[in-house]
């Protein structure tokens, strides 16, 4: 049960980070970004909700070369994107979306440049080589896609992961004022994300006890580790106000920032059960990807609780919210519920059931389970006994 067993990484640690800009009116850069990594004429991937909302717009207005659009589906899956359906006179790509944007851009990005289907590319350093160069621009505050190396996808009926560092953007622009708008049921979904996205990668198993990897997934380390408790800070601090208050723009600023931090603390140090359960979840009942880490959440931070007490109590501590463990995991379900998202796995459709199925799908997701606290039994009883006391 406990987390100090395993290889020792060694090769040192790795820091990968895209560069960024950051701050109300960023997009107004965008002609110099672009230019920067050499692409004139991009593929610009988006959703027509973006569109629709002017925040494609919006995000553009500085932009007046020429382009091409490719519009992203809300849940890629591998069949979703092929050569073919890329146009022949791009030379880079431009993401203005949420998370399924950005990762569908990664995507094109790799095809562009390597053609195949994305099911080839499954795992881990499956990459050959550089992809067409990317920028990222998020409208939402959750994924920290435009930070990471990873585009997730379903396939097979569980969402996985194409995870390689050539495919971690080129460059972030990251203007919080594309957030003013977004509608309370996402700010609180992605946010959500965020927040776990946090707390995760702060608690992940230590970077000691991680085998050298082809991704940056290494363990949570002391880079990291800064970079997840400022995240965590930001994000606790501003999630429920940016999710009351549309119009609380000081709280959105601050849930854009955290959202990028913890896209780059987990994008280097992993994240874990909380996240691998809420995948196999979402592959199964095609929620919302903050309502499966909603629904998981209590799950999975209670099956690392025997390995993670001390360092909840701490967490507890430094948000302010208590001195236990269970204080912590008290203050995690009173913001999930606050912001209206499922408090359980029962709550999206699936039963007691269907426990072995969510583990089964939850068990192949290695690049998330290798940095989990607690490692899981290699036939996963022990947490599919945590599925089953969910359902109680």
């Amino acid at each position: 049960m406990s987390e100090d067993t395993g290889a020792v990484a060694g090769s040192g640690l790795h820091l990968r980070v895209p560069e960024v800009r950051f701050g109300d009116g960023a997009v107004t850069h965008l002609p110099t970004v672009l230019d920067e990594v050499g692409v004139k004429r991009p593929l610009v991937v988006t959703d027509p909700g973006v569109d629709a909302a002017g925040v494609l717009a919006a995000a553009l207005a500085a932009y007046d070369g020429p382009s091409e659009r490719l519009d992203a589906p809300t849940e890629p899956s591998t069949d979703d994107l092929t050569p073919e359906a890329l146009p022949d006179n791009v030379d880079g790509v431009l993401a203005v979306g949420g998370g399924s944007v950005l990762d569908t851009a990664k995507l094109a990005a790799l095809l562009l440049a390597h053609g195949g289907s994305p099911a080839d590319y499954l795992g881990a350093g499956r990459v050959p080589g550089p992809v067409a160069p990317t920028v990222a621009v998020p409208t939402t505050s959750g994924t920290g896609s435009q930070s990471t190396q990873t585009a997730v996808v379903h396939y097979e009926g569980v969402k996985r992961g194409v995870s390689d560092e050539h495919l971690r953007p080129d460059r972030a622009v990251i203007d919080p004022s594309l957030t003013f708008g977004l509608p309370r049921e996402v700010t609180a979904r992605s946010g959500f994300d965020a927040f776990v996205h946090a707390l995760e990668s702060l608690t992940a198993r230590d970077h000691r006890w991680i085998p050298e990897r082809d991704i940056t997934y290494q363990g949570a380390n002391p880079v990291t580790r800064p970079l997840s408790q400022q995240a965590l800070s930001l994000v606790h601090g501003s999630l429920e106000r940016a999710t009351m208050d549309g119009d609380d723009r000081a709280a959105r600023r601050a849930l854009s920032l955290g959202s990028h931090l913890a896209g780059v603390a987990f994008s280097n140090a992993g994240l874990g059960a909380v996240h691998a359960l809420a995948s196999a979840v979402g592959g199964m009942t095609d929620a919302a990807h903050g309502d499966c880490l909603a629904a998981c959440v209590a799950t999975g931070l209670r099956y690392n609780l025997p390995v993670r007490r001390d360092a909840y109590a701490g967490i507890a501590a430094d948000l302010g919210v208590g001195s236990t463990a269970e204080e912590l995991v008290g203050e995690v379900m009173r913001v999930r519920d606050a912001l209206g998202l499922p408090d359980s796995i029962g709550a999206l459709g699936l039963d007691r059931g269907d426990a072995g199925a969510i583990v089964a799908n939850t068990l192949v997701q290695e690049r998330r389970l290798v940095t989990t606290p607690r490692l899981p039994d290699e036939d996963g009883a022990d947490l599919e006994a945590a599925v089953v006391r969910s359902f109680d």
